[in-house]
């Protein structure tokens, strides 16, 4: 979900001097949500449960493989899933992608969004589309979706609370 950087940020300068940022409200919502505002990540879900409604009717969902639905219903990385799916531990995948391994491991964890640069070094490197990890939106297929085991609650959300 890289909306702020995807967003185009218009700015406004007071007679003052200080400059104001105008927002889209969805990309407004993206940053409250970042910050832990649980209303604002609602809006947002809804507003993705739309446009992939949507999308879904008009056939341009990108779907999902098993592997990466799987793990992200278990409340996994998609980068820790592509990593497995290329058999790499952590420190071959961050020497093959040119990204430093504590950087590599905040990025799994969440703790770090990579740049998509380097998520198509990832992707490269555990040989994944790169479609896949770029799109922070991406819908399993119907028929690809597997319930998460009784004894493991899905996640809520990666980001701190």
């Amino acid at each position: 979900m890289n909306e702020v950087r995807r967003m185009s940020v218009q700015s406004i300068v007071t007679e003052g001097g200080e400059e104001l940022v105008i927002l889209s409200r969805r990309a407004y919502d993206a940053l409250l949500a970042r910050a832990g505002d649980e209303d604002a990540e609602d809006r947002m879900t809804a507003r993705l449960a739309e446009e992939h409604v949507t999308a879904r009717a008009a056939g341009t969902v990108t779907l999902a493989p098993d592997w990466l639905t799987a793990a992200v219903l278990a409340g996994e990385s998609p980068l820790g899933a592509a990593r497995r799916q290329g058999g790499l531990d952590l420190a071959d995948l961050a020497a093959r992608a040119g990204i430093a391994a504590d950087a590599l491991a905040a990025m799994e964890q969440g703790r770090r969004t990579g740049t998509d640069a380097e998520i198509e070094a990832v992707a490269q490197a555990c040989g994944v589309d790169a479609a896949l990890l770029l799109d922070r939106d991406f819908a399993p297929a119907a028929d690809q979706v597997t319930a998460p085991p009784a004894d493991k609650p899905r996640r809520e959300s990666a980001r701190p609370r």
